[in-house]
């Protein structure tokens, strides 16, 4: 089961957006959609649901209206855009846009990832079809290498439990956070994470010419 976060101040267009998705999944998808709350709200507020619902597997996918016209002194579309990609760049996000050049306001605006409503929000055409089905490749993607880094993480630390720390495990953990930091946020395990590769083995050499002094 997938479900997709919408973000959007115009509740039509949130069900639209819905009806567009569910006509167009297919008859065995299980999708369900979350709808995020903008009035009354902080931007960091909004951003802190946002995160969370990532880092908790809550949400797969962000459908975002990139202009966000009754926020624009909260929030704006890009905004959400730009911090999901500093954030967590492999998280699937899709713009929702009236023309296509206004995406051209953020820097991080993929053109495959710009939906234009007008076509989007008619659930009939087979271009929505299609886009539709894009969105659920790249929920499925994101999904499926999220729980394979998080397994081989998970894996990793408990060989650094019983093997005690060495250079090639400490290395694999460095590897594997960095990348599942493109999926989800990743504060801290049991090392520093901001660690460098380098730095890791040149404290191994330091140890190694220790021990070899103390024989």
């Amino acid at each position: 089961m997938y479900r997709i976060g919408i973000i959007d101040d115009a509740q039509s267009e949130r069900a639209d957006i819905q009806v567009s998705v569910l006509d167009n999944v297919g008859w065995n998808a299980e999708i369900e959609f979350k709808e995020y709350e903008l009035e009354a709200r902080t931007r960091q507020d909004i951003v802190s649901e946002i995160r969370q619902d990532v880092e908790d597997g809550n949400i797969q996918a962000l459908i975002v209206d990139f202009k966000l016209d009754t926020t624009a002194d909260v929030i704006k579309g890009w905004e959400i855009i730009e911090f999901m990609h500093e954030e967590t760049p492999e998280f699937p996000v899709v713009i929702m846009t009236n023309a296509p050049d206004e995406s051209k306001e953020s820097q991080y605006t993929d053109a495959d990832k710009v939906y234009a409503k007008k076509i989007f929000l008619r659930p009939e055409l087979d271009t929505t079809k299609e886009l539709v089905k894009n969105i659920m490749l790249n929920m499925e993607r994101y999904t499926v290498r999220r729980k394979d880094l998080e397994t081989q993480l998970a894996v990793a630390l408990k060989k650094l439990d019983g093997n005690g720390a060495n250079q090639e495990t400490l290395e694999e953990i460095i590897k594997i956070e960095n990348e599942l930091s493109r999926y989800k946020q990743i504060y801290q395990t049991r090392m520093d994470t901001a660690l460098d590769m380098s730095d890791l083995r040149e404290a191994f050499a330091e140890l190694e010419k220790y021990e070899k002094l103390l024989r």
